[in-house]
């Protein structure tokens, strides 16, 4: 009797039947052979149906499983075995749909993470990976599934880290790998599968590219500022000992240490000063007061801050404002750090008996925007080499012995990493364009600023 209700497909899989078919057909084997013997063949039928789902079998095979344990195929006489394999379908139904929801959902968990996480069987065989992993390796010619774990790497880290995790263990590592995006670092951590299952080897990779890269920058600015403090403090203890040994006596030496001193001093005061406007700027919790200002305000407040130093230096300084730039909507205070900077900078590096210039320009805009800015700080002095412009807005970046401008002015390095990071706050951007031994030109673009004068409307 068995053999009218099961196919050569249902009886080549009945050793894997499912655990609640078994759980429902078992209280029926001691009625009769008969009902023992459907009920065989159902639970091979099970049997087939779990395997084919697990396997991921077209829905085909799976609707042809169906039919197969449908009541219909039974005989007529017996309702009660024709009730009770009705309802073990049913069981069965309900069970691969719940499956084919779980594997949606898992899937849909192992996709979300951006990541890439891999798994391979206890032979290194990949047997799944997510979406990160798949955009991870799209250059690979041909399907990932199936592949050795081996074709897929060959640093020598992550081979080790697969196999000590196959043999129990776990571990992680940082290993520079070349993917789609260049050469990144990931932090890769592998991990024996506990379960039962054929799974062997779980393994995560994680960018820490941005991560080195800020920690390396944190290490090179704490480095580079107890530099910069140490010579000038160096300079001034120097001084003092000089003075305290006996040159107090010898007026010109007394008045060049004392002038030395008040130089020192005057750049650790520049240099704290930056180091407070630079660590405000990077602080993502620094305000930005955004509100109507007055450019002539600001052209004063440059004025009689910067045109001593120019005086000093035998430097012209000229600002060409559109009058339309009268109204800004701007951060009155950041503006005015910007153009601070990159005017101190200019005459610093400006040739004697030069001109430093400021235009001030609109820029076209939508109908519906306000127009934007455009600010040029145009000096003509020992510029910048073409090699070097990418990191002038670096922190403590001089580009070399030969430009260090006025020696009594020496900068602190800082100066353009401000720039960076207040234009950066307005929403702005900054470029550079520089000829070696003729000039530099630093524009700064800031978008929907300017409040154009609108006639008054009418009574």
């Amino acid at each position: 009797m068995a053999s009218s209700y099961t196919s050569p497909l249902v009886l080549c899989v009945a050793c894997a039947a499912a655990p609640v078919v078994c759980a429902l057909v078992a209280p029926m084997i001691h009625l009769n052979p008969a009902m023992a013997a459907a009920a065989g063949g159902l639970v091979a039928g099970a049997g087939a149906l779990t395997l084919l789902s697990r396997r991921g079998a077209p829905e085909r095979l799976l609707r042809q499983a169906l039919i197969e344990l449908e009541p219909k195929s039974l005989p007529a006489p017996d309702e009660a075995l024709a009730a009770t394999l009705a309802k073990v379908s049913n069981a069965v139904a309900k069970r691969l749909a719940t499956s084919t929801e779980l594997e949606a959902t898992l899937r849909g968990v192992l996709d979300g993470i951006p990541s890439p996480v891999l798994a391979t069987d206890k032979g290194g065989v990949v047997l799944m990976l997510n979406r990160a992993a798949a955009d991870f390796f799209r250059d690979r010619p041909g399907p990932l599934l199936g592949r050795n774990f081996e074709e897929l790497f060959t640093q020598a880290e992550i081979l080790s880290l697969h196999a000590g995790a196959l043999q129990g263990g776990q571990g992680q590592g940082q290993v520079r790998l070349t993917g789609p995006d260049g050469a990144r670092l990931y932090q890769v951590f592998a991990a024996h599968s506990r379960g039962a299952g054929p799974l062997g080897v779980i393994m995560t990779m994680r960018d820490v590219t941005e991560l080195a890269t800020a920690v390396q920058l944190k290490t090179d600015f704490v480095a580079n500022a107890s530099h910069e403090l140490r010579t000038p403090l160096s300079s001034i203890r120097g001084a003092v000992e000089t003075l305290e040994d006996g040159a107090w006596d010898d007026a010109p030496m007394r008045e060049r240490l004392t002038r030395m001193i008040a130089n020192n001093v005057a750049r650790l005061e520049d240099m704290v000063r930056d180091l407070l406007d630079l660590s405000r700027l990077e602080s993502p919790e620094a305000p930005v007061d955004l509100a109507v200002c007055r450019l002539s305000d600001v052209v004063g407040a440059l004025r009689d801050v910067l045109e001593p130093a120019a005086a000093e230096r035998s430097v012209l300084l000229s600002f060409e404002i559109d009058p339309r730039l009268e109204r800004l909507h701007t951060d009155p205070k950041l503006l005015l750090l910007v153009l601070r900077n990159l005017i101190d900078n200019a005459i610093k590096f400006a040739y004697e008996q030069t001109e430093v210039r400021v235009v001030g320009e609109v820029t076209p805009a939508p109908a519906s925007v306000r127009p934007g800015a455009r600010f040029r700080v145009i000096d003509q002095g020992i510029g910048i080499p073409y090699g070097a412009q990418h990191r002038v807005f670096e922190r403590f970046y001089q580009v070399d012995g030969a430009r260090t401008g006025h020696v009594q002015r020496r900068g602190t390095g800082l100066g353009l990493a401000i720039v960076k990071h207040a234009v950066r706050r307005l929403g702005g951007a900054i470029g550079v364009e520089s000829v070696w031994k003729q000039g530099t030109t630093m524009t700064v673009e800031l978008p929907a600023s300017v409040e154009l004068a609108r006639s008054e409307p009418a009574a």
